[in-house]
């Protein structure tokens, strides 16, 4: 009966810590009284409902914080959970001014697009991504304090 109580205390332990070795899974970013995009949201990014949700993106969510045009360069601000999804964000802007779809204001001959992630040990990280008619995609990313 001892041995069969000592067995199950040294299974209970060896369990326990196995649970610890595993890889920890990011934090959810909490949703900040936001809700996740609707359907047609995405297809149209300079909508105001565009600006009152969450999107998803390969590694994570990203909402738009604002976006302002001046003359033909559309300025976007955003957060997103990865900056790794800072290219894909800069894309689907690219895509609907490629499409027409970036009304009012359009057709941009540049785009630019800052990504911040949430702060992290009092720094913030942003991605700047540019994009223009005639080159590639341009990425600059720089550090802030909080």
């Amino acid at each position: 009966m001892i041995r069969r109580a000592a067995i199950v205390l040294v299974a209970a332990a060896t369990a326990g810590g196995c649970a610890t070795v595993l890889p920890s899974r990011p934090k959810p970013v909490p949703d900040i009284g936001v809700d996740d995009c609707a359907a047609g949201a995405a297809g149209a990014l300079r909508s105001v409902d565009a600006l009152e949700c969450w999107f998803r993106a390969p590694h994570g969510r990203w909402r738009i914080l604002s976006h302002d045009s001046h003359f033909d360069v559309l300025v976007v601000q955003a957060e997103a959970v990865d900056l790794r999804d800072a290219e894909w964000i800069a894309t689907a802007f690219a895509a609907q001014q490629q499409a027409g779809r970036l009304q009012p204001g359009g057709p941009f001959s540049e785009i630019l697009v800052y990504v911040r992630e949430p702060a992290h040990a009092g720094r913030v990280r942003t991605r700047r991504v540019r994009w223009t008619k005639t080159a590639p995609l341009e990425i600059f990313d720089f550090t802030a304090p909080a």
